[in-house]
């Protein structure tokens, strides 16, 4: 449980930011908010994470079959995709969509922060609210929350992070690249 001086630090010190989180919400992947890569138009930054990773891994698929598989499967994310938003789209790229090998796992991983940095790029160069959402974020830590989950499953999370207040200092657990990208931008 956070005692009060700590919510208070915490207060003064961090952003969270989520896709259901208003303030902030143009940072999340889940807002509606469109990005390109290499002139691929998607709806949002999750559906260009998710389509990115399929269309990556197709490409570097030496088997016929599955390269049409993952490739077929990674246009169904692009602009006007079926799979509507936030959450959904996450599901349909994650426990919902085509199961990954273990190795295509691991060539996803070594691309993964890449991309997610084009589609930041992208949408700060492409979007006021974005560059807003960072000027008034000046000063203070962004972090993607892990939500629902224990402080041992956010260690191992490279996308969210959770801020604690360990000493009378903000540390942050987990990888929260999505808000150290945000804060390089920034």
């Amino acid at each position: 449980m956070t005692s009060k001086a700590d919510k208070k630090v915490l207060e003064a010190s961090i952003i969270n930011f989520f896709g259901k989180k208003k303030e902030y919400q143009s940072l999340s992947n889940f807002s509606a908010l469109e990005a390109f890569i290499d002139g691929v138009e998607y709806d949002s930054g999750e559906h260009c994470i998710q389509g990115e990773k399929y269309r990556f891994l197709g490409n570097v698929c030496e088997d016929v079959n599955r390269k049409e598989l993952l490739l077929a499967y990674s246009e169904k994310f692009r602009k006007g995709s079926t799979f509507g938003y936030g959450a959904a789209v996450k599901r349909m790229g994650g426990k919902n969509g085509i199961k990954l090998t273990d190795v295509e796992t691991a060539l996803w991983q070594t691309v993964c922060v890449d991309i997610q940095r084009q589609i930041c790029e992208y949408k700060f160069d492409n979007y006021e609210v974005v560059r807003d959402d960072l000027f008034k974020s000046r000063g203070k830590l962004l972090v993607h929350p892990a939500m629902r989950c224990s402080d041992a499953k956010v260690l191992g999370k490279i996308w969210c992070g959770r801020a604690k207040v360990v000493d009378g200092k903000v540390e942050v657990i987990g990888q929260n690249i999505l808000g150290v990208l945000w804060m390089e931008l920034r």
